[in-house]
């Protein structure tokens, strides 16, 4: 599996959700899982953010955590 500590929140789901419709023995379940996959394809993208410090811009989680030297 992925190192969690790299991905968003999206993408942890994303992965979560893939990893146990792989794993699961049950055909409902399985297609349970498929359909939340195919929700979350439909999920609109995540709009980007800009840092007001330094103007870096990327996911707000991202966002919130780069170093710039500021601690908004």
């Amino acid at each position: 599996m992925t190192d969690d500590t790299t991905l968003t929140a999206r993408e942890r789901l994303r992965v979560h959700l893939h990893e146990a419709r792989r794993t699961t023995d049950s055909p409902i379940v399985e297609a349970q899982l498929e359909a939340a996959l195919d929700a979350w394809n439909d999920l609109r993208p995540t709009p980007l953010r800009e840092c007001p410090v330094c103007g870096k811009v990327g996911l707000p989680e991202r966002i919130q955590q780069h170093r710039c030297g500021s601690k908004t």
